[in-house]
C-alpha cells in the first residue's frame, strides 16, 4: 500500500513554478527545487517525474492560475479599453516587488522551439491571451469605443506583442513611470481614434 503524501503537491508546484520564473529552464537547478519546494529529490521525482515533467507542469500551473486569473480579472468587458490598460499596468507590481516577469515571455525567449512540449505549453498560454484580447476589441467596437472597421483579431495580436515586449522590460527592470508612459502611448497607437470608453 503507498504511503499517503505528506506535502501539497500544489504549493510544491506553485514553489516550483516561482524558481523557473526567476531563473529559467537551465538555470533551476536541482538544489533550488529542492529549496523551495522543501522536497528531497525522490519525493519531488516520485510526485512529478522529470524536472522536464515538473516544468511542464509548472507552464499548466502558470497558465492556469496567472494567465487565467489575470484575464478573469482584469479583462471582464465593462470598459474594455481601460480594462486593456489596467491589466499592462498591473504587470509593472509584481508581488513581493520580484521582478521574474511572465514564464510564458521568458520560456518562449529561453527554449525558441527547442522543445515541442515546451512549445505547445507557451502556445497554449499566448493563445488565452490573444483570444481574450480579440473579445475586448470586438466589445470595444460593439460600444463604439474604436471605430467598427478596426479587425479585432489584428488588434489583439499587436497586443500580445506588445504586452509581452513590456513583460520583458519589467524583467529588465526599467523605470515603472517610464513604462507607464510607454503604455499610454501604446494605448493611443494602437486604438488609433478610439472613444474613451
Amino acid at each position: 500500500m503507498a504511503r499517503p503524501r505528506s506535502f501539497d503537491a500544489d504549493e510544491a508546484l506553485r514553489s516550483a513554478m516561482q524558481v523557473f520564473r526567476a531563473r529559467g529552464y537551465e538555470g533551476a537547478s536541482l538544489k533550488h527545487l529542492e529549496t523551495a519546494t522543501g522536497l528531497n529529490p525522490g519525493s519531488l521525482y516520485n510526485c512529478f517525474g522529470s524536472k522536464e515533467a515538473l516544468f511542464l507542469a509548472a507552464l499548466d500551473h502558470y497558465n492556469d492560475t496567472v494567465v487565467r486569473r489575470r484575464i478573469a480579472t482584469y479583462l471582464k468587458g465593462d470598459a474594455p479599453l481601460r480594462e486593456i490598460r489596467a491589466l499592462f499596468i498591473s504587470t509593472l507590481d509584481e508581488r513581493g516587488g520580484t521582478k521574474f516577469g511572465c514564464l510564458l515571455t521568458n520560456t518562449a525567449v529561453e527554449f525558441s522551439t527547442g522543445s515541442a512540449a515546451v512549445s505547445a505549453k507557451v502556445t497554449e498560454g499566448f493563445a488565452l491571451l490573444e483570444r481574450a484580447f480579440t473579445a475586448q476589441c470586438e466589445r470595444a467596437k460593439a460600444a463604439g469605443s474604436i471605430a467598427p472597421s478596426l479587425d479585432a483579431e489584428r488588434l489583439a495580436l499587436r497586443l500580445l506583442h506588445a504586452y509581452q515586449g513590456l513583460l520583458v522590460l519589467v524583467r529588465f527592470g526599467r523605470n515603472p513611470a517610464e513604462l507607464t508612459r510607454l503604455i499610454d502611448d501604446l494605448m493611443s497607437h494602437v486604438f488609433e481614434g478610439a472613444a474613451d470608453d
